[in-house]
């Protein structure tokens, strides 16, 4: 069996029950934090699996190794969040089933539902995009898009921002100044929700780009930006709280 089992969104204490028990009874177990910053304490996570840990890079979760221990023990992939958020692993599934390794899934808490303590209601959410690092060869068009094509059906934007395998880590900041350069859309006196390290010691704001980009309370990581669309009143109402 290959179990996929999320960690949650901040320490080991998001872990459910059910995810304990089976990584007791696993032989192997793997963890990966390139898809996500994980901010709990390996020692203590090891203490309630009760064997040891090993980190992968994503060249290791891409490749047929977990699948192919599979095949004959009980391995876990411990992953940030949930476990199927990334595409990554729902690749692992398929690579799975073809060869004949069955998989399980324990799921955890994801940033695609505590979003909803922003007071935005999740239905009225579009299409997520991820914002990356622009690099001299690079500079995607793809969130501009996306955020354009939300706009104009009234819906909000879901803005992750970049994580890198090094541990590079984009800020609000950042992410705020990728987003001007992406497009003429946005300016900084767009209003924006920045949400910092949700799940945990979280920071949740409503305002300006102008005025988020320079506030030092929004220095933490990991984090996210939302575009708000259009909002009933009762969105309205529940952003004043974060102002």
């Amino acid at each position: 069996m290959l179990y996929l089992i999320g960690l949650g969104l901040w320490d080991e204490n998001d872990l459910s029950l059910r995810a304990v028990d089976v990584m007791k009874k696993c032989d192997e177990i793997y963890a990966e934090f390139y898809t996500n910053k994980w901010l709990g304490n390996m020692q203590k996570l090891e203490e309630l699996a009760g064997k040891k840990i090993k980190i992968l890079k994503r060249t290791d979760v891409e490749d047929e190794m977990l699948t192919d221990k599979a095949k004959n023990n009980n391995i876990a992939l411990l992953v940030p969040g949930d476990p199927l958020v990334a595409t990554t692993h729902v690749q692992l599934m398929i690579d799975a089933k073809q060869k004949n390794v069955s998989t399980q899934v324990i799921h955890s808490s994801s940033i695609y539902t505590a979003v909803a303590e922003t007071g935005l209601q999740l239905y009225k959410f579009g299409r997520t995009t991820t914002l990356t690092f622009i690099e001299k060869s690079f500079k995607p068009s793809s969130p501009y898009e996306v955020i354009l094509e939300n706009r104009k059906a009234g819906l909000h934007t879901l803005v992750l921002l970049d994580v890198k395998e090094e541990g590079r880590y984009m800020t609000i900041k950042d992410g705020i100044e990728v987003l001007i350069e992406t497009g003429e859309l946005l300016d900084m006196n767009t209003n924006i929700v920045a949400c910092c390290q949700l799940g945990g010691n979280q920071k949740i704001k409503y305002g300006t780009m102008e005025k988020l980009a320079g506030d030092s309370d929004l220095e933490s990581t990991p984090a996210v930006i939302i575009i708000p669309g259009r909002l009933h009143f009762k969105e309205e109402e529940a952003l004043g709280i974060y102002q």
